[in-house]
């Protein structure tokens, strides 16, 4: 049987609003390893909060390939400046203000103050290929690589979905084979593991083809759908206890997987992420719901701007307590800085982004 069709999921906004408080923990505290047990297993998940993001990158791809469907479905085609104009009207107005503020006002600032500041040549990040730009530069541009990964996927999705509409498995497959292939090139030669676009096709497979797989009812949806409270209580459970076991492996035994062990995880993370979100779509009976929680959803919707600017917040909250000499518990800190960045991306979306999200509404075709 088909899930009915639908555009809008809250309990994809609190999946979204976990990666996104996943990302800010990760980069908000920095933990020491120790050498005891159960602090390593503590630095061990903190370090696989950076997770977080692949689960951006699926959700986006899952969400594309659902709206691509259903518009083709209703229209008999699909457009592709009706689908990129979209993708435009949610990303850029935002990041267009990021760039003002981090090229003009930043440098302008600096320069008053005499402080020094590293900038990347500008068009990196203008023309989305920031993710490439690997050297080192001020602290709070780095983590908006994603997006040029994302504005990247955007395009060539929306190409195949205009051209390869019927042949959606076979790029599931192309995408997947790519990203296997370059990610053990890159293990074994030393490249680049963590930025590079290719790395990230697995997650975009794993997402496009969830979401075919909830348009065609497929058996594993329905399985999901009639799974048990327990059942879903146990499905909940295996990912904590596969990192547990991962961990265990590492600690006690690293020559069993090696330098293969991180990118192993993340592949299971990725694949269980895939059913998780089918998991939260169908089963009424999940032990975890998701779509009733109004500050993971609240935080989902937000998350762009959470995102975006953590990285401001951050930096310039460390820089005024410092110059203010304030010493406060890490935990206060790290709490002062969430909220403020919760502020600060509220308002961004109320009237920044909202404007624009109302428009690109209008433009949907199913």
């Amino acid at each position: 049987m088909m899930v009915k069709s639908k555009n809008y999921f809250p309990e994809l906004n609190s999946i979204r609003g976990l990666s996104v408080l996943a990302v800010f923990f990760l980069h908000a505290i920095h933990l020491d390893q120790g050498t005891g047990f159960f602090s390593k297993m503590v630095y061990y998940f903190h370090a696989n909060l950076f997770l977080g993001l692949d689960v951006f990158f699926i959700l986006s791809s899952f969400l594309l390939t659902w709206l691509g469907i259903n518009e083709y479905k209703a229209r008999g085609n699909f457009s592709f400046i009706n689908y990129f104009t979209r993708r435009v009207l949610r990303i850029w107005p935002l990041y267009i203000l990021l760039m003002i503020f981090s090229f003009i006002i930043v440098p302008y600032a600096a320069d008053y103050f005499n402080v020094p500041v590293t900038l990347p040549p500008a068009y990196y990040y203008l023309f989305f290929i920031s993710n490439f730009y690997l050297e080192g530069h001020v602290y709070f541009l780095r983590f908006l690589w994603t997006l040029s990964v994302e504005e990247q996927f955007y395009l060539f999705w929306g190409l195949c979905m205009l051209v390869l509409q019927k042949r959606m498995l076979l790029c599931v497959l192309l995408l997947t084979a790519t990203s296997i292939v370059y990610t053990v090139y890159a293990v074994q030669s030393g490249a680049d593991v963590y930025y590079n676009t290719l790395i990230y096709l697995f997650d975009f497979a794993v997402g496009i083809l969830a979401a075919m797989l909830m348009q065609k009812g497929h058996y594993i949806v329905e399985v999901f759908k009639k799974m048990t409270t327990v059942k879903s209580l146990l499905f909940l459970l295996l990912l904590p206890v596969l990192f547990i076991i991962m961990f265990c492996i590492t600690n006690f035994a690293p020559n069993v997987f090696g330098q293969w062990s991180d990118v192993i995880m993340r592949y299971v993370f990725i694949v269980y992420t895939g059913f998780f979100i089918i998991d939260q779509m169908v089963n009424e009976k999940a032990f975890l719901k998701l779509k009733s929680q109004p500050f993971l959803i609240y935080t989902g919707k937000i998350s762009y701007g959470l995102y975006c600017f953590h990285g401001i917040v951050l930096t310039f909250g460390m820089i005024v307590l410092q110059k203010l000499e304030i010493n406060m518990p890490s935990i206060l800190r790290v709490l002062l800085f969430l909220a403020v960045n919760y502020l600060v991306a509220s308002i961004s979306y109320q009237f920044v982004e909202k404007p624009f999200l109302k428009l690109k509404d209008k433009l949907r075709r199913a």
